[in-house]
């Protein structure tokens, strides 16, 4: 299989990593590298090289704004991973089609969801397949949530938390501003509403509001967590109306302190996309602060020590006992040493892999579609399984 991962991020460089180790995915035979910045994909190219003896490793320099230059460089690959920012995404996805290749992307909002389901019938009819939101979560949430939502008869409420615990000392190393995850994910998170779906419909709230205090597994422990927008909570509510879901939300883990950071950052406009100039070049002064502290990580060369858990709970009924049921599925991942990367990459990183891979043995569905209608939870959940994430069911009777 040939594979075309564009973008050179945090993330999408996981799920490259993961798709040249020879141990984990022996069956991928081209990777193609892409991304606008030509000594990120040279330094991913090198790191990828030094996990296979058998895959060919190309790079490619490509501005994913421009659709006919994105179709030619796809041409002749099975699928795309996108890892390219958000707002790239119809660009990637429309060039994807027109090259004739399989989709995928590690997710947006629920406005470009729907943007994305428009194209439903055109990749219906070139037999080809496109996931909007296949990574962590959106992505291996949406399939935990499936295996919870099966295990019951009649669904209530759909309750979607992800925790985070760091164990590194990021002043010890002179880091002032880790980046777990997307930068810009991380930015556009503290102001984009929060889209809760009921049956009655959508609600708006505000942005890291709803503190709640929710017990991980171990060592994640309990955690603070807040609303944050994520497009899996209409999916899934959408998906699941059938079996009687009234309510879905998804809150997310945050320490305080670096959330105080980001949100000073926001505050001060130093995270505007209006454009300046900049050592004669416009950019925005989000390009700016990105650059400048991806760089400082970069530089530092430290080695991730932390946790990500994302726990899926159906709460509802099994009907031959009649008894309010809550099941519990949990993916933990930690850092990789072998890799260098954290662990909220590897959850991003490593189900997107796994889906590309999965999607090119023919998973037998056509279209535009979500995670949760494309794959059954225990053959993919497996093959992370095999990757060292830790998969966890629990069943609370009487709730």
């Amino acid at each position: 299989m040939r594979v075309f991962a564009l973008g050179a991020g945090i993330c999408s460089s996981c799920a490259a990593l993961d798709l040249a180790d020879d141990l984990v995915s022996p069956d991928v035979e081209v990777i193609t590298l892409a991304d606008i910045r030509e000594e990120r994909v040279k330094e991913l190219s090198r790191r990828t090289k030094l996990l296979t003896t058998s895959k060919e490793i190309r790079t490619v320099k490509v501005d994913a704004s421009d659709e006919n230059s994105l179709i030619e460089v796809l041409r002749g690959h099975d699928i795309v991973i996108n890892g390219a920012p958000y707002y790239y995404i119809m660009n990637v996805m429309r060039a994807a089609l027109s090259a004739g290749v399989n989709y995928l992307d590690l997710g947006s909002d629920v406005e470009t969801v729907m943007m994305q389901r428009k194209y439903d019938l055109e990749f219906r009819r070139r037999g080809l397949l496109a996931i909007a939101g296949m990574g962590g979560s959106p992505g291996i949430i949406n399939i935990l949530a499936k295996k919870a939502v099966l295990e019951l008869d009649k669904v209530e409420r759909i309750l979607l938390r992800e925790g985070w615990i760091d164990f590194t000392d990021y002043e010890a190393l002179g880091i002032e501003l880790p980046v777990p995850y997307s930068f810009d994910t991380i930015v556009d998170e503290l102001s984009d509403p929060v889209e809760v779906w009921t049956a009655e419909g959508v609600i708006k709230v505000k942005a890291f509001s709803g503190e709640e205090r929710f017990r991980f597994p171990d060592p994640v422990g309990e955690q603070y967590c807040y609303y944050v927008e994520h497009p899996e909570v209409y999916t899934l509510g959408e998906y699941f109306k059938s079996k009687g879901v009234k309510f879905v939300d998804y809150k997310l883990s945050f320490p305080k302190d670096l959330l105080s950071k980001y949100r000073l950052l926001k505050y001060i406009g130093l995270c505007d996309e209006e454009k300046v100039i900049h050592n004669g070049r416009e950019v925005s002064l989000r390009d700016i602060v990105r650059g400048r502290v991806l760089e400082h990580m970069k530089r530092l060369k430290y080695i991730p020590n932390d946790f990500d858990v994302i726990v899926a709970r159906a709460e509802g009924y099994k009907y031959k006992d009649d008894r309010r049921t809550a099941v519990e599925v949990s993916a933990q991942t930690k850092s990789s040493t072998t890799w260098r990367v954290s662990a909220q990459a590897m959850m991003v990183g490593v189900p997107a892999s796994v889906a590309a891979q999965m999607i090119c043995e023919d998973v037998g569905v056509t279209g535009v579609r979500n995670p949760e209608e494309v794959f059954e939870p225990d053959p993919f959940l497996r093959r992370v399984i095999k990757r060292g994430v830790k998969v966890r069911l629990s069943v609370s009777r009487d709730i």
